[in-house]
């Protein structure tokens, strides 16, 4: 199956074509819930949503282009029947048996250079930016947003939504059972070294990171 729909017409969605070319789509649309955008991104159509019933009935699967990791979520609760395969480019290395554990999500992205080392859990609709790094043992919740060349060291825990900025590093935990842990809906800055725990809807800043805001 060849045919693929991207929620999105911005920046990140072209850069999710790129991998959907990787990944040998052939027929590719852009899809936008705003009736004033139209024409096309780099040379492949741009349709309304209303025309998801005709795609899906013509046989298209659909990715989320999304970098917020709340848009994503609230895309897929909107359309939550729709085949939603997994985007991994060609280029991404991973541990042993990792690729049994992609396998059991849905609607990942994972961009060129990303690794992933071994005995980690996987979500669903994750982005993995590129050259991004995830150490083992670490487990990465629903809509996790990881941006680019982001490393994340052994032993970590990032909870659902939880965004991690371009170029921030995350210290290892203490152990397998005792993550570093990064709460749910949090924001680590880009360029950040965590070093400590980060509590849920708080954004951090700053080598090492210390706590800009929270909820």
């Amino acid at each position: 199956m060849t045919k693929l729909a991207i929620f999105g017409t911005s920046g990140f969605s072209k850069e999710v074509l790129d991998i959907a070319l990787d990944q040998q789509y052939k027929d590719i649309v852009f899809l936008t819930h705003d009736k004033s955008i139209t024409g096309d991104v780099l040379g492949f159509p741009i349709q309304h949503e209303n025309n998801i019933p005709k795609l899906e009935n013509e046989g298209y699967k659909f990715v989320i282009a999304a970098g917020s990791g709340e848009i994503r979520e609230k895309i897929f609760n909107k359309y939550p029947n729709l085949q939603y395969p997994n985007l991994i480019h060609s280029s991404v290395t991973y541990g042993y048996q990792m690729d049994k554990t992609f396998s059991l999500s849905q609607g990942l992205i994972f961009a060129a250079g990303v690794r992933v080392t071994t005995a980690c859990e996987i979500g669903n609709f994750i982005v993995l930016n590129l050259n991004a790094t995830i150490g083992h043992d670490s487990c990465l919740d629903d809509f996790v947003s990881v941006m680019p060349g982001a490393n994340i060291s052994g032993n970590v825990h990032l909870c659902r939504e939880s965004y991690v900025g371009t170029g921030a590093t995350i210290l290892q935990g203490k152990d397998e059972e005792h993550k570093m842990e990064i709460g749910s809906k949090s924001v680590i800055g880009a360029g950040s070294v965590v070093v400590k725990p980060v509590a849920e809807n708080t954004i951090v800043v700053g080598a090492p990171a210390k706590e800009l805001k929270r909820a």
